[in-house]
């Protein structure tokens, strides 16, 4: 796919259909141009001509300028963006605002499922950015110093924030417990680096990233948050205790629980 091929597959995405989009980007590098010769330059057949220009003009996106012959010409690209970046952003507010105020609306009790790093980052990222009471993640110190900036805007937020890390990082937010037991690093290049974030009591985040081995549950389910909250708690509980009584932990249960390890076949 060429440059001008991808462009149009985007403004596809943001409301044109692709005859627009042709249209659209045909004007932005030819102005003050005929229906006629739009149609010989952008590949938009002339039985399509006429409807496409008159809907971005309708649009605001075009503009027509003269008579016999009427020639077209683009809206500037940056005010075009312009206005559609504050259009969006007045609509997400609007329904920000409004949605919640529906009496009916009921929280998601299915699961989504995400095999990709990227859609799984932008899920992470969103949870964290969209909540306003608390936060509670359990995460490795490489995914931690990569959600920082969020982290950070949510502290701001006044947010409460917990977290149990797996490594060191330089730059801590809110409430911080290091899980410190041996062979952690080892069994995450084995199996991945694991994730687990709650946010306001109200959605929660299971992932492991390995490569393009990963995988991601969210979901609103209450007895899935309940799973990831303990699990967050217990990796707290026990990054405390053994911060503290590691030695007589060592001395009853053997190095790294290893007496207790001996009888589980799991974890």
């Amino acid at each position: 796919m060429n440059l001008k091929d991808e462009i149009i597959d985007r403004l596809t995405t943001i409301g044109f259909n692709k005859y627009e989009a042709k249209v659209y980007l045909t004007l932005l590098e030819n102005q003050e141009i005929t229906a006629y010769e739009i149609s010989k330059r952008s590949g938009v057949p002339q039985s399509k001509i006429y409807e496409t220009v008159r809907s971005l003009v309708n649009k605001g996106i075009s503009s027509m300028n003269g008579f016999e012959p009427v020639k077209y010409s683009a809206l500037p690209l940056d005010e075009f963006l312009n206005n559609y970046k504050n259009s969006t952003e007045s609509t997400i507010d609007y329904l920000k605002e409004n949605i919640k105020n529906i009496s009916d609306v009921q929280t998601s009790d299915y699961m989504w499922h995400f095999n990709d790093i990227d859609s799984i980052k932008n899920k992470i990222a969103s949870m964290i950015n969209n909540s306003n009471k608390s936060i509670y993640l359990s995460m490795w110190d490489e995914e931690y110093d990569s959600f920082y900036d969020d982290l950070l805007k949510a502290s701001k937020r006044n947010v409460d924030m917990v977290s149990i890390l797996y490594g060191t990082v330089k730059n801590e937010i809110g409430k911080i417990y290091y899980h410190e037991m041996h062979g952690m690093k080892e069994d995450a290049a084995v199996n991945g680096r694991w994730i687990c974030l709650v946010t306001d009591y109200n959605e929660c985040l299971f992932a492991i990233i390995k490569g393009n081995d990963s995988s991601c549950v969210w979901t609103q389910n209450k007895s899935f948050m309940l799973v990831t909250e303990c699990f967050i708690t217990h990796d707290i509980f026990i990054a405390e205790i053994y911060s503290k009584h590691r030695d007589e932990l060592d001395k009853e249960f053997g190095y790294n629980l290893e007496k207790i390890r001996q009888h589980l076949h799991i974890g």
